[in-house]
């Protein structure tokens, strides 16, 4: 993906993404807006005790007025408790929903993305977006950034009171606002390339903990703990540097921002004691002036407290935007034709294809054969020559460049996606394994399958000795990516999820190529199960598998160089001879 969208993105773009998710839930925002405002006023009302209590109780020497102004204070303060929880508690249900939406948004567009869009990303930084980043979004739907609207209120009000009171100590104060403003200038757009720097290099991190997780066995086949070590190291490190620079940004902002406050306080104190000490400002008005300085710092050091946060969610909106603005390639018809009853049989018409959409160099190229309904078809030819290619055009994993591919007359790009792979089954030497029992793979295929289904399509697989032996049957755990399972008993166990599966295509692509000869012939009575009266594209590097194929198709680099059967092939003595001939000679 490109990192340069990440630059496009405005505060602005994000504030409205955001609250876009919060007005589905009206009457909470509003209810919490109600909420602050109070909160607001309340907090505006609390110098006031402290002024009574020095200007005029303690003069008096009253102690009932005493004990009545400190109960109005602590009733206020309770108030203020009881109304700050509310709105907190309420914030938080409201952020949690419009996350939660939000999360199950970006899922939703990860998976309608093409072939081609996980190909080119990494799941590591996958991860990262659909967690951390959403996380950090987050943070833009809190009560903390909702009650700068609250602030905002307090910090008008405040303003211009404080210039009714006193207006040479308010000018004096708001003289210091331009120098918190240049300070706000100058560290934002450092604080925002600090934090996208430090997500990227988390984004390494964690594609790097990724392919460790997943190339263990590798890894130790190797005794490359050492380098893989290092290079998780190095994007750590890369990550701590990053993360260092970027807190070295708040932590300069912080001091500086803390400092103008802190001259907004001796100037107020130094202003204030003259006008008392000329009778123009009572203690009690000085006190008060304070708090309410205090209260007008409160809303601007809010304001830029928050701006580490805004900025790290700023680089995130930008990651998750990426994200939601890609538009898939593969898509669906305008209008749909009803897919065709079975049998099927599919054609491949002058068919171009190129991963790079370059045409000057096809990956596939005028690729032209049938594959006759009930009957196998086997595709056969060197390593990369376009076979599993040619399967995931069939498929529309990928759209051609050229030519058309029919089932039964009809193009496969007038189906409904869904009606198209609904109709196909697919059997590969990668073998995927869910986390989970054995049942669940199977039922993958068809989640409301009865026992009876799944029986039968284990007794197909020739799986129910194995099974049977097992103290948990079908209730056994697999383990992640089907580790407690071997090669044999990983394909025999994705062969039954095809034939729950029912599907009137089917694709063994490379099926039994990670395994000895001894477990291919174990595993071909289940494969002669799933085959039989279905429509088969057999993609075979092993010949011995194909002598019985009704059709073979010869495929070099990307083209259809021979057809036929294997013993009309091995008479032309061509292509498919000079492959037989290197396997068995």
């Amino acid at each position: 993906m490109d990192d340069q969208k990440e630059m496009q993105v405005t505060t602005k773009d994000m504030l409205k993404f955001v609250f876009n998710k919060v007005l589905k839930q009206k009457w909470i925002l509003v209810v919490n807006i109600l909420a602050l405002t109070l909160i607001t006023a309340l907090q505006f009302v609390m110098p006031q005790f402290e002024k009574i209590i020095i200007d005029k109780i303690i003069p008096m020497k009253d102690l009932h007025w005493l004990a009545l102004v400190i109960g109005g204070l602590l009733l206020t303060a309770v108030v203020l408790g009881l109304l700050n929880y509310f709105s907190s508690y309420y914030m938080g249900v409201m952020s949690q929903s419009a996350i939660t939406e939000l999360r199950n948004d970006l899922y939703h567009d990860l998976l309608r993305q093409d072939t081609a869009f996980f190909e080119s990303s990494k799941t590591g930084d996958l991860m990262v977006r659909l967690t951390s980043d959403i996380n950090n979004l987050q943070s833009m739907i809190s009560s903390n950034m909702l009650s700068m609207i609250g602030n905002l209120f307090t910090f008008v009000g405040v303003l211009v009171f404080i210039y009714i009171v006193n207006w040479q100590m308010a000018l004096a104060v708001t003289v210091t606002f331009p120098l918190m403003f240049v300070i706000y200038r100058v560290f934002r757009d450092r604080i925002h390339k600090a934090y996208r720097a430090a997500r990227l290099s988390q984004s390494k991190m964690s594609n790097q903990m990724q392919n460790t997780l997943t190339q263990i066995d590798l890894i130790k086949s190797y005794t490359n703990e050492e380098l893989a070590q290092e290079s998780f190291n190095e994007a750590s490190d890369q990550n701590r540097r990053d993360m260092i620079k970027a807190t070295q940004n708040g932590a300069i902002f912080s001091p500086l921002i803390d400092g103008v406050n802190y001259l907004q306080v001796a100037i107020i104190l130094s202003l204030g004691a003259y006008f008392v000490m000329k009778g123009q400002l009572t203690v009690g008005a000085l006190v008060a002036y304070l708090t309410y300085v205090a209260m007008l710092q409160s809303p601007i050091m809010a304001f830029t407290r928050l701006l580490n946060q805004i900025q790290q969610s700023l680089v995130s909106y930008g990651r998750i935007n990426e994200i939601t603005q890609v538009k898939p390639t593969i898509l669906e018809p305008d209008h749909p034709v009803a897919f065709p009853k079975s049998p099927l049989a599919v054609e491949l018409d002058h068919v171009n294809f190129s991963y790079l959409g370059n045409s000057e160099m096809p990956t596939i190229e005028d690729v032209s054969f049938d594959v006759p309904a009930g009957k196998t078809t086997a595709l056969v030819g060197h390593s990369g020559s376009g076979k599993s290619t040619i399967t995931k055009l069939i498929d529309r994993m990928y759209d051609i460049n050229g030519g058309q591919i029919t089932i039964n007359g009809d193009n496969i790009a007038y189906f409904r996606l869904e009606d198209l792979r609904r109709h196909i089954a697919i059997v590969s030497q990668d073998l995927f394994i869910l986390d989970g029992t054995l049942r669940d793979n199977v039922v993958y295929a068809k989640q409301d399958a009865t026992d009876e289904e799944v029986e039968r399509v284990i007794e197909m697989a020739d799986l129910t000795n194995f099974v049977a032996g097992l103290p948990d049957g079908l209730a056994t755990q697999v383990g992640e990516r089907g580790v407690k399972l071997s090669g044999g008993q990983k394909q025999r166990l994705s062969i039954a999820r095809a034939l729950l599966k029912n599907a009137p295509i089917v694709i063994l692509d490379e099926a039994t190529a990670s395994l000895d000869n001894e477990a291919e012939k174990q595993i071909q009575h289940a494969l002669d199960n799933l085959t039989e009266t279905r429509t088969t594209i057999v993609i075979a590097h092993r010949l011995s598998t194909v002598y019985g194929a009704d059709q073979i198709v010869v495929i070099d680099d990307g083209k259809v160089v021979e057809k036929g059967t294997h013993q009309s092939l091995l008479d032309q003595n061509g292509a498919y001879a000079k492959l037989y001939q290197a396997q068995f000679n």
